[in-house]
């Protein structure tokens, strides 16, 4: 396994991505099948649960999905009756997204889910660690915006 995560020209990259595909893959199927949502329409009412208001191009920004899919996910969120989006005030083009209260009863049915598979991957780790795990997470979340933009890739 060493061998394999760390043998490419990205390990620290890689090893990432390994991790993020093992929590993250389980769990998004287990919700789409259970609960009929897709990706990008978990990842809205993820946002959406610590920062109603924002709008689909802050999303983006923030996430880094694509806006096509994100305004389509916003659409298909709000037939669900999932979320409202609204005018903003100060730019009529520009709509906020706000959590409805089926929107708010679906995030609670799925999220203990989501919160046992953290655990799960974190379970190896002491309390200690865990600490020094989210600053260098947060260290690291902090410095995205200096990478550059993807354009420059």
């Amino acid at each position: 396994m060493r061998a394999i995560l760390g043998g490419t020209e990205i390990p620290t990259a890689y090893r990432i991505g390994y991790i993020l595909n093992f929590y993250r893959e389980p769990s998004f199927r287990r919700i789409e099948a259970e609960f009929g949502l897709t990706r990008p329409e978990i990842v809205i009412l993820l946002a959406l649960h610590f920062r109603e208001g924002i709008t689909a191009a802050e999303f983006c920004e923030f996430s880094g999905h694509l806006k096509a899919g994100v305004s389509r996910a916003a659409i298909a969120l709000e037939k669900k009756n999932l979320i409202r989006r609204v005018t903003d005030q100060a730019d009529s083009r520009r709509q906020r997204l706000f959590l409805t209260d089926a929107g708010r009863e679906l995030y609670s049915r799925y999220v203990p889910g989501l919160k046992a598979r953290e655990a799960a991957m974190l379970a190896c780790l002491s309390s200690t660690e865990r600490e020094q795990l989210d600053r260098l997470l947060d260290k690291l979340a902090a410095h995205v915006p200096d990478w550059g933009s993807a354009s420059e890739l």
